[in-house]
């Protein structure tokens, strides 16, 4: 707004106004032309409005460099702009009426444009108004005038005057080259001020004019100036007049009057009407150029916001707008399809990729660089036994629900997509956005995912459409990150060990009847806030080395004591296997097994401790365990 003003020269105020509290925030400028920030807002202590008053520099809204304790006159739902526009529900102009001084401002003459603005329930939530301030206009008359005196008139001072009045029966001068010949204090509240209703002026041309058009009910024409002549106190004068043209313009009568000795001869003649058009074309210029000006840059200035923003990846559709200017609509109907298109684009790709790329300016290259990262693997139990039965529209439909289900808890926790292989979904987390907690917001979506497919089981329990159950592989490690590809066809992924490493995990979960596994680098990084259980020390394919690995429970503090229980049990039946304690392995795990007769995980180790109870490893095994 503070800028708006210092562009917009012809802007006094700018404010919005609340209706639940009377709060009106407003940014304005003073004679001086000095910009000011005001916050009029209810004081719990006083009760009163106060009004606080900044500099654009100034710390908001610890350090107001004026403070009025008691405005309670100032209340914005009592002044007659706020009041009619919540009553018309639309924008409009406000008649003309007294700015309110504040501080360095000086009360003034002015018009505001209000618009009513609503909460998304439609109920009323205040006025934003812009307030244009007539003082410079008396000013630009007070010049006009003077300028007039200056030259060589044998009369003495000119008697032309110019003005701007109402055309409504309740008519005010509301610019003159004398402000205050037509404003004063109001009789019923000395603090506040009010225009001079036009009966009490006392400017001799103004009065006759107001008497003789206003009060004589004289037709005004919409088109075209209109010239009429009347007397006044024994002196002979001419106005000249015109209303203010324009579908959106306020019922404005622009005039000049000037005492017909003035102009005496011939000569006379010709200077009074070159001087009373030429002063009425300017001045209507004058007028009509704040309001052509605010209908031609209001438009542009939104475009140019829209514009940042997409340069930004700010691609959020907007309420569709037409403008009066061809060129304008078309630009904002073009920038329209420009965001249609690269909406499109984000679903084939990664949405924070496509935005970075848009932020940064640069064009997406082939090449990749390390990092250290987390990846999952995830996909739905028995698909191809599933699938077989079903027609292949309600397999679309089934991968649908179960690939947005996915989507969501990898998106909600700033995860990325890398691509969907059948039912399979590969994604991985900290990168094209970086992220440090990266792991533990994969175990997140793993579980928020399982959660989620279980409620949907419950959902379609009683139709036709098969439950959707799935295994998740998670492992953290390093691996490289980038444009895959040729330079003409490119895929943001990730390749690497870890990779392979996450896409094994996720197998291993059907020999113990788990549903999510991670590595032993996934489970350091996440050990502080989730619970898991060590559930073996197994070699998995392209591993020479055995590898511990982890079935993750849920989040610290909402998995029940019992299981806790059982798992520390189990962790320390694995403990009492790794050392070769057979007999009290397989002690501990019959215990188990009573409480968790399918468990595969207990039978897996229970039944490789009798075997080993039979026949002992080698000397050099680690406890580590070829499946398969």
């Amino acid at each position: 707004w503070v800028d708006v003003l210092r562009i917009h020269r012809n802007l006094a105020y700018l404010s919005i106004s609340f209706e639940e509290d009377g709060r009106m925030l407003v940014v304005s400028r003073n004679h001086r032309d000095e910009i000011r920030i005001g916050d009029l807002a209810h004081n719990p202590d006083t009760g009163n409005l106060e009004l606080r008053e900044y500099l654009p520099g100034d710390a908001y809204p610890d350090h107001p460099y004026r403070v009025d304790p008691d405005r309670s006159h100032g209340d914005p739902r009592l002044r007659p702009w706020y009041i009619k526009a919540k009553q018309a529900g639309r924008p409009l102009w406000s008649d003309a009426y007294i700015f309110l001084g504040t501080g360095d401002n000086p009360n003034v003459p002015g018009v505001t444009y209000a618009t009513p603005f609503y909460h998304e329930d439609g109920s009323f939530m205040g006025v934003m108004t812009a307030d244009i301030d007539l003082l410079s206009l008396c000013g630009y008359f007070n010049e006009m005038r003077r300028s007039r005196d200056e030259q060589a008139v044998p009369q003495g001072p000119t008697s032309a005057v110019a003005f701007v009045m109402d055309g409504t029966k309740d008519s005010h001068v509301i610019a003159f080259h004398d402000i205050e010949q037509i404003m004063r204090k109001n009789p019923d509240d000395p603090s506040s001020w009010e225009l001079i209703p036009g009966e009490e002026l006392t400017e001799t041309g103004l009065k006759g004019f107001y008497e003789n058009v206003i009060e004589g009910d004289v037709q005004i024409p919409d088109e075209g100036p209109t010239e009429i002549d009347y007397t006044i106190s024994g002196i002979a004068y001419t106005g000249l007049f015109q209303k203010l043209r324009g579908a959106d313009m306020p019922n404005w009568l622009i005039g000049v009057t000037i005492e017909e000795n003035e102009y005496m001869g011939r000569i006379h003649a010709i200077l009074r009407e070159t001087f009373l058009w030429g002063f009425l074309c300017l001045a209507a210029g004058i007028v009509v150029s704040v309001f052509v000006s605010r209908r031609i840059s209001q438009p542009l200035q939104m475009l140019s916001m829209e514009a940042q923003a997409i340069g930004v990846g700010k691609l959020d559709e907007v309420e569709e707008r037409r403008f009066p200017i061809r060129e304008v609509d078309s630009l904002f109907r073009a920038k329209e399809e420009m965001k249609k298109g690269l909406r499109s684009f984000e679903k084939f790709v990664p949405r924070e990729l496509v935005r970075e790329l848009l932020a940064s300016g640069r064009e997406a290259e082939l090449g990749g660089e390390r990092a250290y990262l987390t990846v999952a693997f995830a996909d739905i139990v028995n698909f191809t036994s599933i699938s077989e039965l079903m027609p292949p529209e309600e397999v679309v439909k089934m991968l649908s629900r179960f690939h947005g289900i996915l989507y969501q808890s990898i998106s909600e926790t700033h995860g990325t997509i890398d691509k969907y292989i059948g039912d399979a979904v590969m994604s991985f987390w900290g990168a094209p956005v970086e992220n440090p907690d990266h792991a533990f917001g994969a175990c997140l979506a793993a579980l928020h995912a399982q959660a989620r497919l279980a409620e949907e089981r419950k959902r379609i329990k009683d139709s036709s459409a098969p439950p959707i159950h799935c295994r998740i592989g998670i492992n953290t490690g390093d691996l490289v990150v980038g444009n895959m590809g040729i330079p003409d066809r490119l895929s943001y992924t990730v390749i690497g060990d870890s990779v392979n490493l996450a896409s094994r995990l996720e197998g291993l979960n059907r020999y113990y009847g788990t549903d999510i596994i991670v590595s032993e680098n996934t489970y350091r990084a996440v050990s502080d806030r989730l619970i898991a259980r060590k559930l073996d020390r197994v070699y998995v394919k392209g591993k020479t080395q055995g590898v511990f690995v982890y079935q993750l429970i849920g989040e610290k503090g909402k998995v029940e004591e019992k299981t806790l229980r059982d798992l520390q049990r189990y962790e320390e039946a694995l403990e009492k296997y790794l050392e070769r304690s057979w007999e009290d392995s397989v002690r501990i795990l019959e215990d188990l097994q009573r409480d968790h007769p399918n468990d595969k995980s207990i039978l897996l180790l229970l039944s490789r401790c009798c075997k080993f109870m039979e026949e002992a490893p080698d000397e050099d095994w680690d406890g580590s365990y070829r499946l398969g």
